[in-house]
């Protein structure tokens, strides 16, 4: 018996799963959680603390913190330090962690309003609010607030200095610091100095003008306004509306300094003056009689400096004086003052202002070496015998007296001691003292200087005036030469002005002229719009007028015998329907007249006549007569116009003795009359032209009615012509084909009316006439060369004019115009069997027919 075995399986080994599918749910949870929280503990934000000095206008969970405008935090907390002030605790966004650095810096924003400004004016509407500026270093989260905001200029490398000053007067924290009129910093603080004696200030300076301060820099007070007022006028200093309600301080800086560094100190001075390089000198006295504060120190009329200081001591009066640096060299050992008070006499008054403004401290330079320690004399020490006499002479007294000054550029440097009468006029003697003696030279040139100028025109009125000595006194100033020193016996004459003393006397010319159109004595003479002289006098000599005429010396070489005179006083008008063209010369020549003068090459002889306008005298132009009709309407000033352009003018019209036709003198421009003074040359009047058919020439409405004229090709000179009532026959065309067509009356037709083919306008009529018989009306009319080889021998010709109306008891009404056009100025239509019928040559005749056939509408050749 055979023994069944049972066959077996291979068992099959499975790996157990480290993760179940059921824990993705939970882990998807966590990480999910684990985001929601990281990002809540970001978005929270950072809290930090902030320590005020008060808690003034802070709230907790009101105040907000901005930062560009943003909202970047909120104060959450407000209590007392320990240590004083408030510590504020500060929810900050987590938008500015980077921005929470050692350097950051926060500052209360509050309305303020003073005299520099108005700072915080949101505030007004939003509340307080904190606001910062981010800086670098290390992350902190414990800062310093402040009530005030940084100064930026510091933030951003500025210059800090120190400026001491005897008061702070309107100078406040946020007082602008200005070079050449442009602020470049600001005073940040100001405190009383440890003497309590001086006021010190502390100015920051931009970086990017730190530059500008240098170590030798001087500072001045800008704020408010200074007032001075004396017989030279009245003074008022204010730099600028910031500094005269807010304050200010300037400076100026020489370029010789280094740059300064922060910290440095200057000294604040009261103004300008003040600020400028300077020295003390003291002055004793026995007494201060007419002296005060102020009182200048002058030498020949320059103020040199003031008194600053009066004291009173045992051996009299101790005076000191501040004077401008530039003049160091005057005050020497052997230099001498003395009290210059008001003088009355005989030779007039000298030093009139000091009656109202007390005395002068004057000075008389001398040789050594410096010295600030001077003794003050009550009189004028003796002048030394230095110097030299200068004999002057003129016609008359004016302007001259003793005592006068003698001025060279302005500046006195003698005075005239003698005048006697002479033969020819006034003798004068002049004294100049030492250094100047020697300005006077050979050729020197002496005029007088009344101290007064007066220069009007339409823009305004200008006056310059010297010291009230000068202009009492008048003077004479001159001018020195290259010359040799001039000898003691040379005389010299005295000139009404500094230009005929320098230039010469100028050149007198006569013109004549038969109207002076507005032209009046100071009246301009113009070359090239340049002026060169003035009309002196117009005096009546018979019909015409005499006028006189000066130019000065340096431009008479200018008048020669080619030069041409001419008004330049009117106002041109030209009008069209184009509009209005005005062309007038500068305004005073429209109040006072004027002259304008050129050259004419082709001129041969002198011609002191003065022309009408420029063209008239530079262009003369040709005259010719027109004969015309008694009835016909032209006024003098008419154009002669030729195809639009002006060739010429009519100057005179005038009626002829039998009242029957009129005389017309006309003028040609000169490089015309080749063209239009020839025999066969004709001249007709144009006016304006109204009709249904259009209107023509309508500027003759504004302008007049002008002479047209067409040049002539003879040979033989005319200068007398007849002014035609009709527009002679113009071709439009200069080689287009020429027909003539014939009908029994003329009709709407007239020249201009057109020529069409298939509505299109191919030619026009350019005359009509009267046939030989008088049975018909011959129309003459002219192609467009471009389109003249559309008519030959197979033409037919029918009048396009007005309505065709054909009217039946059972076609009914047929009404027809060939065109708008038509039916107004008229017309002529035609039409071409074939385009191989033979051309046609000028002057072939056609008749005209009165409309057109039916089949000739059918034809349509191809050309």
């Amino acid at each position: 018996m055979k023994t069944q075995m049972t066959a077996t399986k291979t068992p099959k080994v499975a790996k157990k799963k480290l993760l179940s599918p059921i824990w993705i749910l939970p882990i998807t949870a966590f990480l999910l959680g684990a985001w929601l929280l990281a990002s809540y503990i970001r978005e929270r934000g950072t809290d930090i603390e902030i320590h005020f000095p008060s808690a003034n206008g802070i709230e907790a969970n009101k105040t907000l913190v901005r930062y560009q405008g943003l909202v970047v935090g909120q104060v959450n907390k407000v209590e007392l330090h320990e240590e004083g002030g408030v510590e504020v605790t500060v929810k900050m966004s987590h938008q500015v962690d980077d921005l929470l650095r050692r350097d950051t810096q926060f500052w209360l924003v509050t309305p303020k309003a003073s005299l520099t400004g108005i700072e915080g004016l949101d505030a007004l509407f939003s509340g307080n609010y904190i606001t910062m500026s981010p800086g670098k270093g290390p992350r902190k989260t414990q800062f310093e607030g402040t009530f005030e905001a940084p100064l930026l200029a510091t933030q951003n490398g500025g210059l800090t200095i120190k400026l001491i000053a005897e008061r702070r007067g309107s100078l406040d924290v946020g007082s602008g610091v200005y070079f050449q009129q442009i602020q470049v910093g600001q005073i940040t603080k100001y405190e009383l100095q440890p003497d309590s004696r001086n006021v010190r200030l502390t100015a920051v300076i931009e970086s990017k003008y730190r530059s500008l301060v240098r170590d030798n820099s001087r500072f001045w007070n800008a704020s408010g306004a200074r007032f001075k007022a004396g017989l030279d006028g009245i003074n008022v200093e204010m730099d600028s509306l910031a500094t005269l309600i807010g304050g200010g301080v300037n400076f100026s800086s020489p370029e010789s300094g280094s740059e300064a560094k922060s910290g440095t100190t200057y000294d604040l001075y009261n103004n300008a003056d003040e600020a400028q390089p300077s020295f003390i000198v003291t002055f004793t006295a026995d007494h201060a009689e007419g002296l005060r504060l102020g009182t200048p120190i002058q030498h020949r009329g320059l103020k040199l400096g003031e008194v600053v200081d009066l004291q009173l001591l045992p051996e009299g009066v101790v005076m000191q004086a501040r004077v401008a640096g530039e003049y160091r060299h005057l005050f020497n050992q052997g230099s001498r003052f003395w009290r210059a008070g008001a003088e009355l006499g005989l030779d007039g008054v000298k030093h009139l202002d000091t009656l109202i403004f007390g005395d002068f401290i004057a000075l008389l330079p001398g040789e050594g070496e410096p010295s600030e320690q001077f003794q003050l004399n009550e009189q004028r020490p003796l002048s030394p015998n230095e110097g030299r006499l200068v004999q002057l002479t003129q016609p008359t007294a004016d302007g001259l007296s003793v005592g006068a000054p003698l001025l060279y550029r302005g500046f006195p440097v003698g005075e005239i001691l003698q005048l006697e009468l002479s033969d020819k006029g006034i003798n004068a003697v002049a004294w100049i003292s030492q250094p100047y003696d020697g300005l006077v030279k050979s050729n020197s040139r002496f005029w007088r200087h009344s101290g007064l100028a007066v220069d009007a025109d339409l823009s305004g009125i200008r006056v310059q005036s010297a010291p009230l000595m000068n202009l009492v006194r008048g003077g004479i100033s001159f001018s020195t030469g290259q010359g040799d020193v001039a000898s003691a016996d040379q005389t010299f004459l005295v000139h009404q002005d500094r230009e005929q003393a320098l230039e010469g006397p100028p050149l007198s010319l006569t013109l004549n002229t038969a109207a002076l159109n507005g032209l009046g004595i100071g009246a301009p003479i113009y070359y090239r719009e340049l002026e060169v002289g003035k009309v002196t006098d117009i005096q009546l000599s018979g019909d015409q007028f005499d006028v006189a005429l000066a130019i000065k010396s340096a431009y008479r070489a200018l008048i020669t015998d080619q030069t041409r005179f001419w008004h330049q006083s009117k106002i041109k008008v030209e009008g069209s329907l184009a509009g209005v063209e005005i062309q007038a010369g500068p305004l005073p020549q429209l109040l006072r007249g004027g002259l304008g003068f050129d050259h004419l090459p082709s001129a041969m002889v002198a011609d002191r006549q003065i022309y009408t306008d420029r063209q008239s005298a530079m262009e003369p132009g040709v005259e010719l007569t027109l004969y015309a009709s008694a009835k016909a309407n032209v006024n003098p000033g008419a154009s002669i116009r030729y195809l639009g352009h002006q060739v010429g003018e009519v100057l005179h019209v005038t009626l002829s003795d039998d009242l029957k036709h009129q005389l017309l003198t006309a003028q040609l421009e000169p490089r015309w009359q080749s063209h239009f003074l020839r025999q066969d040359a004709q001249y007709y009047l144009v006016s304006a032209d109204v009709s249904l058919a259009g209107a023509k020439h309508l500027d003759t409405l504004l302008t007049g009615n002008y002479i047209a004229a067409l040049p002539g090709e003879s040979a033989t000179p005319e200068q007398s012509f007849n002014l035609q009532q009709e527009t002679p026959l113009l071709l439009p065309f200069d080689d287009g084909l020429r027909l003539v067509l014939n009908q029994p009356r003329l009709g709407s037709l007239k020249i201009g009316s057109p020529i069409l083919y298939r509505q299109m306008k191919v030619g026009e009529v350019v005359h009509t006439r009267l046939a030989e018989d008088g049975a018909s009306v011959d129309i003459e009319v002219q192609f467009d060369p471009r389109y003249q080889h559309l008519v030959n021998q197979s033409s037919r010709f029918w009048n396009a004019s007005g309505l065709y109306v054909d009217v039946g008891w059972f076609s009914g009404a047929q009404i027809a115009a060939e065109s708008i056009e038509t039916l107004l100025v008229g017309g002529i239509a035609f039409a071409t069997e074939t385009s191989s019928a033979s051309p046609l040559s000028d002057g072939e005749r056609f008749d005209l027919a009165q409309r057109a056939e039916s089949e000739w509408l059918n034809w349509q050749p191809r050309f």
